[in-house]
């Protein structure tokens, strides 16, 4: 069942790099789940900027996860999160220079999953995440590519 799990989570993830690999992903704009949800991808990259405008899904293999982002009609915008990284550790995820929105805490084989929400009016036009377990060690941080809320 775990090795289903890794492959469904490597499977969505180069999803999200085939969508999102051409610019920002639009939070409103359907992203193939039909209901205004877009895949965003999660990227192995220790720095970038607040937008994470150098992010990029060029390089497939640095791809290790994904957020799906959808608007709600209350006015919050909830992210669902899937990744394949480091066994047994928890990342911080963070909407980035925003706050933090949760951890995400991963089993032995490196997989994890969750799901976090924030008042869509907390962000601007464009806007990204970022995750990283406690210490921020360098190599085993992630940035998300941009997600366009337009």
């Amino acid at each position: 069942m775990r090795q289903i799990g890794l492959v469904m989570c490597t499977l969505l993830a180069g999803a999200g790099a085939a969508i999102s690999a051409g610019g920002p992903a639009s939070a409103q704009t359907p992203g193939g789940q039909g209901d205004g949800t877009v895949l965003v991808s999660l990227v192995r990259q220790d720095f970038s900027d607040c937008n994470n405008g150098n992010v990029s899904t060029r390089d497939p293999s640095l791809v290790q996860g994904t957020a799906w982002v959808t608007r709600q009609p209350d006015g919050t915008t909830a992210v669902k999160v899937g990744l394949t990284v480091q066994p047994k550790t928890t990342y911080h995820f963070y909407l980035k220079c925003v706050r933090q929105l949760g951890d995400i805490v991963t089993d032995e084989e490196g997989i994890g999953s969750a799901v976090f929400s924030f008042p869509t009016n907390a962000v601007g036009s464009v806007y990204a995440f970022d995750m990283y377990p406690q210490g921020a060690p360098l190599g085993n941080k992630f940035q998300s590519v941009q997600v366009s809320n337009r």
